[in-house]
């Protein structure tokens, strides 16, 4: 029995241009979900982002070329941003999902997740055992690259504070 992801994150998540999956479809079966808190105002965050979408990006296409069957990882974005037009800017930026705006706030789903994982600055990356939910790492920004397969950049960790 897989983790229930939509008690964290609610029932649906955004892609593209705004279509929405239902988030138990999305993160069934996978072995790392990663929680992505960032901001649109925050310069260090607007940094690290293109970083992430391009080894998110890399590691689907290594999936594609290796025909692997399974896709492993999912990133979900968690917006702090409080401005839904800053929010969706941002969003179309990056190749993964994200929490639905209204859902950040009418569920109380920024709050929750920025309490149960103790985020405290931004951006941060917390990776989950997709299996059970359970914190593998809150210092995911420093380890991604462990995770994602695929031909990428990983700067040094001065160019990613």
């Amino acid at each position: 029995m897989s983790f229930n992801f939509e008690e964290l994150v609610g029932p649906t998540l955004l892609i593209g241009k705004g279509e929405e999956v239902y988030t138990r479809d999305l993160l069934k079966d996978k072995k790392f979900v990663m929680l992505y808190f960032s901001a649109q105002w925050c310069p260090p965050c607007r940094r690290f982002t293109p970083l992430l979408g391009e080894a998110y990006t890399a590691h689907k296409q290594y999936i594609q070329d290796n025909n692997i069957p399974q896709e492993d990882i999912e990133v979900i974005f968690v917006s702090l941003d409080s401005v839904q037009t800053d929010f969706d800017t941002y969003r179309s930026k990056m190749p993964f999902y994200s929490v639905p705006f209204a859902n950040l706030w009418l569920l109380n789903v920024k709050e929750k997740l920025s309490g149960r994982y103790g985020v405290r600055s931004i951006p941060t990356l917390v990776i989950l055992n997709g299996q059970d939910g359970s914190v593998i790492t809150k210092n995911g920004k420093g380890e991604y690259a462990t995770y994602f397969k695929g031909e990428y950049e990983v700067p040094s960790s001065c160019c990613i504070s």
